[in-house]
């Protein structure tokens, strides 16, 4: 996979109990916490490290996702209510993480031109200077009282920043880097009622991971007490290996 903004080459391997045992009890936020999975997991191409902190916060998000697709599939489902009160129709929702990385590619918007500094950009007819923001500067933002401002404090170089300047930074920062974290929207097959819903790619992979990884410790135990191998051995094990050492443990116990 190759991340959106950066270019960056993204390879997921297959996690290990250690990384389920992660996914399931870390008491970290999303960000943090994903950031922290795509650094155990994730890789280049040739399997060297990724620098995170200095890579675009959108990839972040897009590599969430591809570590969803890797273990777990393609196809998002979740749903909605529909919001009307005569209705209140419970909506299926389903989506393809190609497809939803792909709608948010980023492209060049007229005006924008690179500035001297690498990374920087400005805006034709204003004195400003700005650039995208890294994953480094949404940590910093997620441990601020005021979010906002920080990211501005940290991404925009200007003099005076005008309501006009800001719509036109924000969409300028928005078409380089579109935010993954978006609104899916359609219609209610019922009653046609306009439906929304927010999609976080980050807090929604973390809380499916959780889901999918929550058998980890009956697993664990299960070989334990079957095997006799000490719990160390049995989190090295790829997550393919131990469910199906747990699956013919669970067999022979049935037959029993």
């Amino acid at each position: 996979m190759t991340l959106p903004v950066s270019g960056a080459a993204l390879d997921v391997r297959e996690p290990t109990g250690v990384d389920e045992l992660f996914v399931v009890e870390t008491a970290l936020a999303p960000v943090p916490a994903l950031l922290e999975l795509v650094r155990r997991v994730g890789s280049t191409a040739v399997g060297g490290p990724l620098e995170w902190a200095s890579l675009p916060a959108t990839d972040l998000g897009a590599a969430a996702l591809v570590i969803r697709r890797s273990w777990i599939g393609e196809v998002i489902r979740t749903d909605a209510m529909c919001p009307s009160p005569g209705c209140r129709e419970r909506i299926d929702v389903s989506f393809g993480v190609g497809d939803y990385i792909d709608h948010h590619r980023p492209r060049r918007p007229r005006g924008v031109t690179e500035a001297p500094d690498e990374g920087w950009f400005t805006l034709a007819g204003a004195i400003v200077r700005f650039r995208i923001p890294t994953v480094a500067d949404l940590l910093a933002a997620a441990s601020s009282s005021r979010p906002a401002e920080t990211l501005s404090a940290r991404c925009v170089d200007a003099p005076d920043i005008s309501r006009a300047l800001a719509r036109r930074l924000d969409y300028a920062l928005s078409t380089l880097a579109p935010s993954l974290d978006d609104l899916l929207g359609g219609s209610c097959p019922v009653c046609g009622h306009e439906v929304t819903m927010r999609f976080d790619p980050l807090a929604y992979t973390l809380t499916e991971l959780r889901n999918v990884f929550s058998g980890i410790h009956l697993e664990t135990h299960a070989l334990a007490a079957a095997y006799g191998w000490p719990e160390e051995a049995i989190l090295a094990l790829p997550l393919s290996r131990r469910r199906r050492y747990a699956s013919i443990i669970a067999d022979e116990r049935s037959i029993a």
